[in-house]
Parts: structure tokens; sequence; C-alpha cells
């Protein structure tokens, strides 16, 4: 049968093409760091019919999301419809005369599934009509134009309209009765074809053809362009990071290691590289970048795209364990860019939004850490912060001997007077040092001391959690301070762990596990809603609050998802009126003192405090409240840069309920 001979020839041909582009792209990855990726199989098929299938990242914006959603669903739906015309070339009659499907075996099936199938191919049309003109007319910024995408676009409206041409014509020519009842599209199309007569036998096989000639190169056509994600998102997604997106991935044995971080694609880990492969280029990871939106030269997107076009220029190099970074057009950091790589604030907004669950900051700190401890390359406020932290194990140098030591006027014990207490409180180098987070530790022990909560401190003893240093990319200097706190709370045989630091808090409860340090972590405000929920603290009435505006941390909120307990103990203030903005919650905007960033200071365009306490502003609030040291001291500069000092006020969640609890 000539058809089946050209059908196989075809397909042969197409899946030759194919194999030997995706056998250069798997050979890449396989030259990268191993990465365990294929654990926890129930959590990551749930994941996958969640994020891949279901979608359900896509849908933050109803309108693009719903777009891409549609053609993507319909793509899984006409599957089934490209088996049964490939088929056709294989069964007696040929293209025209065969009436195979892949529900030969129950009509009633199969005339259900052409329904739905015509259906399906007009939604997609019309999908794809609109997302062209989304590009021609609407423009958005977040979008790379590149002609590749008009191509796919065509390629995909290109499968509806022959196969709808296809059906139209063998319907015209009277075959496929019972079919064509159920085909409203392709009814409609036979009835404008009915003119052609026989001509609908050459119009039949042409759209045959051009429909598996255009499906075979819309195959080859992904991998060699951004639309290779058509390809690994599933898999990406599957393959995605199921540990606590706060836990960043230790260097193991760092004592004997010869290099650290990434500065060319073999120390990559294969699974970074495939996110590289995966970026869809959509830009949502960009635009709600902070640091993008305050004029930083980072961009998610790019800082992704970068590496993937990195390697791919490379590959050949790559293949042949050639070192990039010594090649004509620099390293990969060079291909990034320094600039880029210093503006993250590691918020995970980006990561939140991706809709293939790309991570970005594991690269970041990766390329960091590979400028710190191996290059020294790093802005001089950021190094002598990371000296103190070295010397003093607090970012600004001061004495050890007089970390937290003011807590005795309060009648607060020592652990190493008491011996053991239910809870540690961890206090950190802001409440330990910082005179303005001095009254959030004042009110919040003498909340606990109010409920009758059995605590004690470390004082001298407590060191840095050692977030800022990990995350500003000296992994050695983390590991030692990490390792001396487990040390100290292991002797004391602590349990429980309270913090009002989000970044502490993370820190210890998900990063500490690397190292044997298993505790029980919870952060002040959570305590806070479980006591008043209790009855131990009951905030009395008094004057009304303005509206209150709660801005949520991203270490507290995106990393961990503790949303709602500050916001039930404000909620259990009487006056207090929860006044929210967009940019809450999970979409919460960062206030620009992560990744380490608070102790350098911005440069480059408007500073993201500002940007914050503007968007707060938003709400008409009178106090700006928050959780975590950080963002206190981000949110009480930006008040006072935009002189708003007499319209907003600034304090902690537990500063709050202290003045009404009475203590």
């Amino acid at each position: 049968m000539v058809s089946a001979i050209v059908m196989t020839v075809l397909i042969v041909a197409a899946l030759a093409w194919f194999t030997y582009t995706m056998k250069t792209k798997l050979a890449v990855l396989l030259k990268a760091k191993p990465e365990v990726r294929w654990d926890r199989i129930p959590e990551r098929i749930e994941a996958t019919v969640r994020v891949a299938f279901a979608q359900s990242k896509m849908f933050k914006e109803p309108g693009s999301g719903a777009m891409h959603a549609l053609i993507f669903w319909g793509f899984l739906i006409l599957l089934l419809r490209t088996i049964s015309v490939f088929g056709r070339a294989y069964t007696a009659g040929g293209p025209v005369e065969s009436t195979w499907t892949v529900f030969w075996f129950w009509h009633p099936l199969q005339n259900g599934y052409t329904w739905l199938k015509d259906w399906t191919e007009l939604v997609v049309l019309a999908m794809v009509v609109a997302a062209a003109l989304r590009r021609i007319v609407l423009r958005p910024k977040r979008l790379t134009l590149k002609p590749s995408a008009y191509v796919i676009l065509s390629l995909i409206a290109g499968l509806m309209v022959t196969d709808f041409l296809y059906d139209g014509a063998v319907f015209a020519l009277g075959k496929a009765a019972e079919e064509r009842a159920w085909a409203p599209v392709g009814s409609f199309v036979a009835n404008r074809l009915a003119g052609l007569g026989e001509g609908n036998v050459a119009m039949a096989h042409a759209m045959f053809w051009l429909h598996a000639l255009i499906l075979l190169y819309f195959l080859n056509e992904l991998p060699l362009s951004k639309h290779f994600h058509v390809i690994t998102s599933i898999p990406n997604v599957f393959l995605a990071r199921l540990d606590p997106p706060g836990a960043i991935a230790p260097i193991k044995d760092i004592e004997n290691q010869e290099t650290f971080g990434v500065v060319e694609p073999r120390e990559l880990t294969w699974k970074q590289i495939l996110d590289g492969y995966t970026c869809t280029e959509c830009g949502r990871c960009t635009v709600n970048c902070p640091a993008n939106l305050s004029g930083k030269p980072l961009s998610p997107k790019f800082l992704i795209c970068d590496m993937r076009d990195y390697v791919k220029k490379h590959q050949a190099d790559i293949l042949a364990g050639r070192d990039t970074a010594t090649s004509e057009g620099g390293s990969l950091i060079d291909a990034v860019k320094e600039e880029v790589i210093w503006s993250c604030t590691t918020c995970r907004s980006c990561e939140e939004n991706c809709p293939v669950m790309i991570t970005h900051v594991d690269k970041i700190v990766d390329y960091r850490r590979r400028l710190v401890l191996m290059e020294g390359r790093y802005n001089p406020e950021l190094g002598t912060t990371l000296k103190n932290l070295e010397n003093k194990s607090n970012p600004w140098g001061l004495s050890t001997g007089e970390r937290a030591t003011w807590v005795a006027d309060l009648g607060v014990p020592l652990l190493s007077e008491k011996g053991s207490a239910e809870y540690l409180y961890f206090m950190g180098c802001f409440a330990a040092y910082d005179d303005r987070n001095k009254k959030v530790a004042i009110a919040f022990m003498k909340l606990m001391q109010k409920a009758g909560i059995d605590f004690a401190v470390l004082g001298p003893e407590e060191g840095c959690c050692g977030d800022p240093s990990r995350r500003l990319g000296n992994e050695y200097l983390y590991q030692i301070q990490a390792q001396a706190n487990i040390e100290v709370f292991k002797g004391y045989g602590v349990r429980k762990i309270v913090t009002a630091c989000p970044h502490c808090m993370n820190t210890i409860q998900h990063e500490y596990k690397q190292f044997g340090g298993e505790f029980e972590v919870i952060h002040h405000s959570q305590l806070l809603a479980q006591l008043i929920r209790d009855g131990k603290l009951t905030p009395a009435a008094g004057d009304a609050i303005p509206a209150v505006a709660f801005h949520d941390s991203c270490y507290l909120g995106r990393y961990n998802g503790i949303y709602d307990a500050p916001r039930d103990v404000l909620a259990a203030i009487p006056g207090v009126q929860v006044a929210e903005i967009d940019r809450s919650r999970v979409n919460g905007m960062c206030c620009g003192a992560g990744g380490g960033l608070m102790f350098r200071e911005e440069h480059i365009g408007e500073r993201m405090n500002q940007l914050r306490v503007r968007q707060l502003g938003e709400a008409k609030p009178g106090m700006l409240a928050s959780a975590c040291p950080y963002c206190l001291v981000m949110l009480r500069d930006g008040v006072n840069e935009l002189d708003l000092g007499e319209q907003m006020k600034t304090a902690d969640v537990a500063e709050l309920l202290a003045k009404r609890v009475g203590v």
C-alpha cells in the first residue's frame, strides 16, 4: 500500500531527526552534576497532575493563562485524533476510504469523541488567533517577541485547519456518514466543499498529507526553540524539587572540595540545565520580581534564558569535556552577569509564578558561592558583613559577649542558668542588637511571661543562624555557624524553638537538618495566635487603630506558607481592621532585605522598601504591620525616607498585641 510506505518513510525520517536532536540534548544533561529527582513518586505524580495537567499555576493570570491552558488541553484531547489519522495510512482504503479510529471497537464512544474533537479544534484555533493578536496588538512587555513564536502558532493553526478541510472533503464525498453526523465543524466545511465534486478526493489527500507533514515538522521544530517546553514541561514538573523551598542544597564534604559554586555548565546539576530547556519565556517571573520592578538589572526570565543559551552555544565543549569558563565569550557567570546575580533578594516570587516549576534561587546561590569562595568578587559592603559574621557572628561586628545580655533586666533566664525550658527563644541578631527590634523582643517575651510559657534564651551562647552567610554565597561560614548552634542546642537538650525572625525559623527548621539538627521550630506569630485561641492572652478593647496593612515576609509566607497566623493575631485585637492589597499573601512583594541584601546599599533603580511602602499605602493605612525584623526595619526606613511618618506607623504584631494585653 503506497500510503503506508509513504507514511512510514515520513515517520522514520522525522523520528530519526528528532532522535538526533534529542540525543545531543540528553548527552549535555548527562555531563552535568548528578541529582536525585526520582524519589517520592506519589508526591511527584500529584504535583504533575495538579501543575502540569490541570495547569493550576497558569490561572494566576486568568486571561493568558486560560488561553494557554485551553491550547494545552486541546492537544491532549487531539492526541487520539492524531493516532487515528496516521493509522488510516495503514488501513484498507487509505486516507479517503478508511474510517478507522482508535475507538473502532465501539461507535458510540467514537461519535462522542468526534463531537468533542471538532469543538476542541475550533477552540484551539480561536486561542491561537487570540495569542497572535495579543503579540501583535497588545505586545506585553514580559513576552519575548521572537519570530519562532509565530512559526509555532502558524503550525498549530495549520494542524486545525488541515484537519477540518480533510474531514470536510471526506464528508463531501459521502464517506463516513455516521461520523459526519457528530462533526459540527467538519459537516459545515463539507457543505462548503460540496461544489468541488470529485475534486474533494485531491483535497482530502492534500490535507491528509499536509496535516501529517506539519505535525512531524512541528515535532522537530520544538527542540530547536523556546518551545522545547512543550516536550520538557511535564517531565520538569514531575522532577521538580519536593524538599522545603527554604532548604538550599549544601556543599557536601566541604573541607575536601577543590572548587565551589558554578562558573561553567558542567558544574550545574542536570535538573538545573533541564530548567533552562523548559523555560517558556512567558515572563511571569520577571513581572513579579521586586528587583526588576524597582529598576535593578535582574530579570529572572533572562537569568534562565542566558544560562540556557550559554549551554546551547557550548554544547560541543561540554560534550568534549572542555572547560568553557576560559573560552571566547567568557564564563557562565559572565553570560548571566554579576550585577544580576547580586540583585536577587531570594524572595522566590519568580518560582511562585513559574508555571513549569523552574527554580531560580538555587542557581543564584551557586553563582554567588563561586564569586565569594573562589574569586572574592563581591560588593565591599557585603565583604564587611561577611567579615563581621565570621569574627563576631552578627552582621554589625558587635561584641559577642553583649549579645542579648540586656534581657536579664526583664527577668528572662539564660538557658545556661535554667538548665532546661519548654521553649528556647532564639532571638536572632536583630532582636539581640538592633534597638528597634529589641522593643519587639521585649513585647514578645512579656507576652510569653503573661501566658505562663516556660522559656529561656541563650544570650552570649547564641550565634547568627547563618541565613545571610549562606545566601550571600559563603557556604563555608554558614556551615560553621550552623554546626556551632546545633552543638549548643543539643548540649541543652533543646527540642522546641520559637523565634520572631522568619529567616532564623526557616534556616533552623529546614537547613539544620542537613547537619543532624532536627528541632521543632515555630514563628512567634504562630505561638501568639495559639495562646489567644487557648485564652491565655486576651487583648482588651481600646482606641480604634486605623486600617492596618500587613506586609507578608517572603521567608514567612512564600517559603513556609504562614499567612494566617499573624493576621489572626491582628484580628483578635479589638478595633483593628486588616486592610489587604493586591500584592499580599502569596503575591506579596519583598521589602528588599532578603538574600543578605539587607546589608548592601541599593545603587541602581528605586529602593525596594520605598516601592513596597507605596504599594501598602494603596490601602490608606495608618499602621504598617509586619512579623519579621528585617521587614520592620525596611518598612520603617521606607516610611521615613518618603516622609510619611505622620501618616503611617510601623510595628510588629507582637507590639500591637502587647499594648492591648497590658504588658
